[in-house]
């Protein structure tokens, strides 16, 4: 009987191993299949990533035919820049000038005169003063005026705003005084000329300028002419006609006629030392 017990109970337990033995291998297998799926069917496969890179490489670089776009654009857009600050002396009109963003370079002159109608908006450039000028020129002329007195200079206006009728007068005065001297109409009028611009030729009919202090060459030996000389360009003003312009600007040496161009180009044109003509392009005189 016992025999008998111990037999079933090997036989179990052999059955026991055995089914045991099968559960083992058929995880294993269920196992091994699990991962070969996930190796044999990944997300992206390395040929398709490196296709996708030669493709994402091929976009990130422009075309040669976007290049030559491009370059001709920008080429284009250089050239516009270029002529519209590019001086054409037989198309120039200061009115035009004055009325646009480039105001204050307006170059007014015997060979560009400005003509009869054109007249500024004006305000006096000081308390106090009956001096006038272009209302954005009367600004910065007493910022000036006011960095000038902290300095103890003193820079009176003497004169700057003039109608046409009056440019007239003060030319044809001038003129007058040289024929006076013995001159012929002729060397009446260059000698005036140089002096005096005939009416609609001057910048102070546009209000653009002030003369300071007084009307004499011997304004350039003053503390004023100093200070001017060394300030005026922060405020946006230049000496109009220097006295080794002459032969460019037509006028004589003017040290008491101070022209607002804007801070900018006042600058550049002192460190270079540039007249308005050459500043512009413009022709000699």
């Amino acid at each position: 009987m016992k025999r008998r017990q111990l037999k079933i109970r090997a036989v179990l337990l052999l059955a026991l191993v055995i089914i045991m033995g099968l559960l083992i291998v058929l995880y294993a297998a269920f196992c091994r299949g699990g991962d070969y799926n996930e190796a044999v069917i990944p997300t992206t496969t390395e040929a398709t990533s490196e296709i996708n890179d030669t493709v994402e490489d091929k976009n990130e670089e422009p075309s040669p035919d976007n290049d030559a776009d491009d370059n001709t654009e920008d080429t284009a857009d250089e050239e516009a820049d270029t002529a519209e600050t590019e001086f054409d002396p037989e198309n120039y009109s200061p009115s035009e000038v004055l009325e646009g963003e480039s105001w204050a370079l307006a170059l007014i002159s015997k060979s560009y005169p400005l003509g009869k109608s054109y007249s500024p908006v004006t305000e006096t450039v000081i308390e106090g003063s009956s001096v006038t000028a272009d209302y954005r020129v009367a600004e910065a002329y007493r910022t000036m005026y006011n960095a000038a007195l902290a300095d103890n200079v003193v820079l009176t206006p003497y004169s700057g705003y003039c109608s046409y009728t009056r440019q007239q007068t003060i030319y044809d005065n001038k003129l007058q005084a040289f024929l006076l001297q013995g001159m012929s109409n002729s060397e009446a009028e260059a000698a005036a000329q140089k002096r005096v611009e005939p009416a609609g030729c001057s910048e102070n009919g546009a209000g653009l300028a002030v003369d300071v202090v007084s009307a004499s060459t011997g304004f350039s030996s003053t503390a004023e002419y100093q200070w001017l000389v060394a300030n005026a360009h922060n405020y946006g003003f230049v000496l109009r006609y220097p006295e080794d312009k002459t032969e460019i600007t037509g006028m004589i040496y003017q040290p008491w006629h101070w022209r607002y161009v804007g801070v900018a180009a006042a600058t550049e044109m002192k460190e270079k030392n540039l007249c308005l003509e050459e500043y512009l392009g413009a022709t000699a005189q």
